[in-house]
């Protein structure tokens, strides 16, 4: 019986592309099994950095939810006014500066900062709520406006003026909205002119006139533009 035999092309070809395609992947198996165990602790590193990277989240969110707890029971005494009490807690809970303490990482721990900065600027104890308004991280928000303001307000009562004046433009950008942005830009532009920077103070006057026209404080616009131009000459 004769027996079928296949075209020599067709099977020289596919001869040479088996044998060509055991090329590519031989190197890699022998890189493989050469390096095993490197390449097993790597996947297992990747492994225990994803798994510590979760339990770190989870334990963060754990953390986050208690400060969360606490700032809600001592938020009534710095509500009330009692700011020392709001600082240093009341006997039953803890007050902010532990739960910063103790807490600072979470974005409780953070939302507290910006409170202790305000007690503590109530109480006149300006070197302190500086130092709380520096820490807070600010974000583009009401918040982070009002604690850059904050800390504005610091520098002006200390005197330094130009830096009160730039950080007042920056809560403006933080908050860009009609109500509270004038009033920020007010108080740079009043800075800057306490610093004798009147050409800086114009400035902001200007383009404060020109981004909210219909802001309650356009009268006062006017005459601190005539002031800061007459002053400027």
């Amino acid at each position: 019986m004769a027996k079928f035999k296949a075209p020599k092309g067709v099977s020289g070809r596919g001869s040479q592309q088996a044998e060509s395609g055991g090329r590519w992947y031989t190197p890699l198996l022998a890189l493989y099994y050469g390096n095993r165990r490197i390449l097993t602790g790597a996947a297992i590193g990747v492994i225990v950095i994803i798994a510590v990277i979760l339990g770190f989240s989870y334990i963060q969110g754990e953390r986050d939810n208690q400060a969360q707890e606490l700032l809600g029971a001592i938020i009534l005494d710095y509500e009330r006014g009692d700011h020392r009490v709001a600082l240093d807690g009341n006997g039953e809970t803890l007050g902010l500066l532990d739960i910063i303490d103790r807490y600072g990482g979470t974005p409780a721990g953070n939302t507290a900062r910006f409170y202790a900065g305000n007690a503590h600027f109530e109480l006149e104890e300006y070197d302190e709520a500086l130092e709380q308004f520096e820490q807070f991280n600010a974000n583009n928000d009401f918040i982070g406006a009002s604690a850059t303001a904050g800390r504005a307000t610091v520098h002006e009562l200390q005197g330094d003026f130009s830096r009160a004046a730039a950080l007042f433009e920056r809560a403006a950008d933080l908050d860009d909205n009609s109500l509270r942005s004038p009033h920020y830009l007010h108080s740079a532009a009043r800075a800057h002119m306490s610093a004798g920077e009147f050409s800086a103070a114009e400035e902001i006057i200007l383009d404060a006139k020109e981004r909210y026209p219909e802001t309650t404080l356009a009268d006062e616009f006017d005459f601190m533009l005539g002031f800061a131009r007459a002053r400027n000459k």
